[in-house]
Formats: structure tokens, C-alpha cells, sequence
């Protein structure tokens, strides 16, 4: 290796001014580097700082708490949920009406059988039976849409508008 060359060709004035240049780059990309790092060493500052003086790390187990908490209080209501849908199973919603004339010298259509039934066919049927001087009411207990005791046509009709109701 000839140190001569090397020497005489690093005194060449171009060789000089690039080496400036060169420098100058250097210290231009270190001070764009420098003002990088401080913009990230304070947004990593804000990030570790909660916005009530507590650490990330605080925010995070707070978080994680209230997340657990959440899903205990969802499982509860779905406990309470499914505890509400078996009792609207068993609540009277099926609702079937037939107005109709009892006896043929009376009109309006006065009389009328009622069927109200819960979700599993159960439940009542009451009829009124109206005549000049009086009304009779009479109730026929239900299970699985079918009585133990013999129901009228106008009976029937009821029960099956009922059961076919929603």
C-alpha cells in the first residue's frame, strides 16, 4: 500500500470539499435524528403517564379489572335473562276471543268465549253466556290445548285462535 498517493490525493482541494460536505451531512442527519428521538422520548413520556398520574401499566390493570367486572355483571344478566324467558314461557300471552249470540231472540253478540293460553299450551278458557235477565260465566281449565271437560264449539273456535296466536 503507498502511503504517498494516499496522502497527496487527500491535499487535492475537491477532495477536501467533499469530505466537508460530507461532514456537514453527517451533522445535519445526526441533529434530525436528535430531534426525532426527543419528539418520540416525549410522546413515550405521555404514553406512560395516565391522565391522572398513574403509569400505563396502572391504566392497564384498571383496565383489565373493569373488563372482568363487565363479564361477571353480562354473565349475571345472562343468568337473569334466561330466568326471565322461562318465566314468560309460562305467562298468559296466547289470546283467542269468539263474540257470538248465545240464544237466537238475542242479538249483539253478547256472549263470548276467551282463551288465553301460556307458551306450552296451558292456561283457561271462560265463557259468558248472556241471556235477557242474566249472564252466566264459566272458566275450563286448559293443558296442552285440550280440556278435561267439554268445550262448545264457540270454545273450541277460541282455543284454536289462541293457539295459533302469537
Amino acid at each position: 500500500m503507498n502511503w504517498e498517493a494516499i496522502v497527496e490525493w487527500a491535499q487535492q482541494p475537491q477532495v477536501t470539499v467533499g469530505l466537508l460536505v460530507a461532514v456537514a451531512a453527517l451533522a445535519v442527519w445526526n441533529l434530525v435524528q436528535a430531534l426525532r428521538w426527543g419528539a418520540f422520548m416525549r410522546r413515550w413520556k405521555q404514553l406512560m403517564q395516565h391522565s391522572e398520574g398513574g403509569s400505563l401499566e396502572h391504566t392497564l390493570y384498571e383496565t383489565l379489572r373493569r373488563v372482568s367486572l363487565m363479564e361477571e355483571t353480562l354473565k349475571a344478566h345472562g343468568n337473569h335473562l334466561e330466568q326471565l324467558q322461562s318465566q314468560t314461557n309460562r305467562c298468559l300471552q296466547r289470546v283467542g276471543l269468539v263474540r257470538y249470540d248465545a240464544f237466537p231472540d238475542i242479538g249483539g253478540q253478547q256472549s263470548f268465549a276467551l282463551a288465553v293460553l301460556n307458551e306450552h299450551g296451558d292456561g283457561v278458557v271462560i265463557s259468558g253466556i248472556h241471556s235477557r235477565h242474566e249472564m252466566r260465566v264459566y272458566a275450563k281449565p286448559i293443558k296442552s290445548r285440550a280440556s278435561s271437560i267439554g268445550l262448545s264449539d264457540e270454545e273450541q273456535h277460541a282455543l284454536r285462535e289462541a293457539s295459533l296466536s302469537k
